[in-house]
């Protein structure tokens, strides 16, 4: 199934580089942290970097349509005290989760003209592909029990800027990801229920594109 999803995302997106109107890259900072239902787990601020492939198409003077695809990290952290053989304090580490994905989205951008410039606000949905393993990837033996979802759905809200210089573009964009479902859950717990994870994600992105 994942394999056929992908084939589509790789179809699609040859369609849509053929009818943009610009092609960009964007790419910077990637703010990721986890929440889960029944008790404190990696909800420490993760930062990776980003990069996405994208165009915009259907250009009007008040909005357009934005697509793009590429990799993002989801994920988080937390500082845990080990102890030695006497449970007594011996090191403080930090200890992160983290898990790649196939991200691709597409938005709808209203837009406000301010001579080569505009300002937009931009809504749409998005989807994240799980290509690591979904399994947690650090020390701590308690988090083994744990396991990712391969397919996430959801939403993207964002706002941002963008300068147009000749055929370059060049700007700045702000994001918010929402998940539709929680990206994991544990094992079965002693009470017979289940630990839920989910994510927030906040992407700080530089653009530069080139108008076709």
């Amino acid at each position: 199934m994942k394999k056929v999803i992908i084939c589509f995302v790789l179809v699609l997106s040859n369609y849509l580089l053929v009818s943009s109107q610009v092609i960009k890259v964007e790419n910077g900072l990637s703010v990721s942290s986890m929440n889960s239902s029944k008790f404190d787990l990696m909800n420490g601020s993760f930062y990776s970097y980003s990069v996405l492939l994208g165009c915009d198409y259907w250009e009007h003077p008040y909005f357009y349509l934005s697509s793009s695809i590429g990799y993002i990290k989801k994920g988080g952290k937390d500082n845990v005290l080990l102890l030695d053989s006497y449970s007594q304090p011996l090191q403080n580490v930090t200890v992160k989760g983290k898990w790649d994905y196939l991200h691709l989205n597409t938005s709808f951008r209203i837009k406000y003209p301010i001579q080569h410039s505009h300002l937009y606000l931009g809504a749409g949905l998005k989807a994240d592909i799980l290509t690591s393993s979904p399994y947690f990837n650090n020390m701590l033996d308690v988090e083994k029990g744990y396991k990712m979802e391969s397919f996430i759905p959801g939403m993207k809200l964002e706002t941002g800027f963008n300068k147009e210089i000749r055929k370059l573009v060049i700007g700045l964009n702000a994001s918010y990801l929402i998940d539709f479902n929680r990206i994991g859950k544990s094992i079965l717990l002693q009470n017979g229920t289940y630990n839920y994870i989910s994510n927030s994600n906040t992407l700080l992105f530089l653009t530069l594109g080139y108008k076709l």
